[in-house]
């Protein structure tokens, strides 16, 4: 088979980009071709059979002239007639018109890594208190962000509206897709639930690949060591984790901080505040490589979320290696966390909860040692490479059925 990725991006980096390399080379070890399609490159190509870069491609939207678009469109067709893909692999959304463009002509499957095919906002997150949106989108997520602030880094009301408007030609433009998959069991729940039909949605769940053992340790890592690998924004919760801490200061414990983003000044500003800079150190961003080092000589790690997760892959890969995870119990952390087998997990609400379960590892190392053992067979049942290659392949076999149904039956 031979498949053409379309990401906005191509290269090593968190998330997304690492599970597309994951998957490229399951494809690959079966005997496929692939080839990619990307806005520009920001680190080493995965092995692939040709690759193509078409600047701009992910910046176009629906104030792009008509012109641009249908130069767009001219070169698209240039790079797909050297290909002749079977499958058409989107690995982010694009302007709706460029999505129309390529189902109309191959076979489509956009995986969804995020919930953002069902939310404008992208992150179903209510910033000002925290909590998740369960509601339908539409017109009603004006109402929801008066009450809520979840459109607030849309900073005027005409922006809220032009972006609810792109987001519903997205989500029609999506809808001709034969295929959607889901890379958790909530977002397939998000996805049903927000009107994409249940033949359209199917399980393409993440891999989780467990990390070398062989790696080497750091020297002299602290006692009870929590760690915390996340982007700094308001929907993580680190901030709550940092007033939680503060609540077990006569405990012995150190938290590492892996990641940057814009709420890093006044998170340090916090932690200063309450006098906790020399147990609570913030490492920056950093990559994989430092963050398993880390892991192996960790106590737990914390993912303190006040709002949902399209999967949680630190806490996939954190429980695989055996450790120990504690947070928050929001989507889709609980669906790879079982309070009581593989971590623990706190009610939202207080915010203070996650310190009672802290405290309750913290104070127990033979609760630490069965929850981190339990971790490597959980993720192994569920988010197996074998099981994520058997369902993106399923998800490959659909998506040219439906495409050749609809071909012989337009109406």
């Amino acid at each position: 088979m031979r498949i053409l990725f379309v990401s906005p991006t191509l290269g090593d980096a968190y998330g997304q980009e690492q599970i597309l390399r994951t998957t490229n080379s399951l494809l690959r070890s079966q005997g496929h071709q692939t080839f990619f399609l990307a806005d520009f490159l920001v680190g080493p190509l995965p092995p692939c059979d040709a690759f193509f870069t078409l600047p701009t491609l992910c910046k176009i939207n629906l104030l792009t002239s008509p012109w641009k678009v249908f130069r767009i469109k001219t070169k698209l067709k240039k790079i797909l007639g050297e290909i002749q893909p079977d499958v058409i692999h989107f690995v982010d959304q694009f302007d709706p018109r460029i999505m129309r463009f390529f189902s109309h002509l191959y076979p489509c499957i956009l995986t969804a890594h995020t919930v953002a095919p069902t939310c404008p906002s992208s992150q179903r997150f209510f910033p000002r208190q925290g909590g998740v949106c369960s509601s339908k989108s539409g017109w009603s997520c004006l109402k929801h962000h008066r009450e809520h602030g979840c459109l607030g880094h849309f900073k005027t009301p005409l922006r809220r509206i032009h972006a609810l408007i792109e987001f519903q030609f997205k989500k029609r433009a999506l809808k001709l897709f034969p295929v959607i998959g889901a890379i958790s069991p909530y977002i397939e729940t998000c996805l049903k639930a927000d009107g994409f039909s249940s033949k359209q949605v199917l399980p393409v769940y993440n891999p989780v690949v467990k990390q070398d053992p062989s790696l080497q340790t750091w020297n002299n890592s602290p006692e009870n060591l929590l760690v915390v690998a996340s982007r700094l924004v308001p929907l993580k919760g680190v901030g709550s984790l940092i007033r939680c801490l503060n609540q077990l200061r006569e405990l012995s414990w150190t938290c590492w901080i892996f990641g940057d983003g814009p709420e890093r000044e006044s998170l340090q500003q916090l932690t200063a505040e309450l006098n906790l800079a020399d147990r609570v150190c913030f490492k920056g961003k950093t990559g994989s490589f430092e963050l398993q080092r880390t892991l192996q000589q960790a106590t737990a790690l914390v993912q303190p979320n006040r709002g949902p997760e399209g999967f949680g892959m630190s806490v996939a890969e954190a429980s695989a290696s055996g450790v120990p995870v504690i947070g928050y119990d929001v989507p889709a952390i609980n669906d790879l966390v079982t309070t009581g087998e593989n971590g623990l997990l706190a009610p939202l609400f207080p915010e203070a909860s996650l310190a009672e379960k802290l405290r309750e590892l913290l104070e127990d190392p033979n609760l630490a040692k069965k929850l981190g053992e339990a971790g490597p067979r959980r993720m192994e049942e569920k988010y197996s490479t074998a099981q994520h290659l058997q369902q993106t392949l399923k998800a490959y076999q659909r998506s040219q059925e439906d495409f050749e149904n609809l071909r012989r039956n337009p109406n």
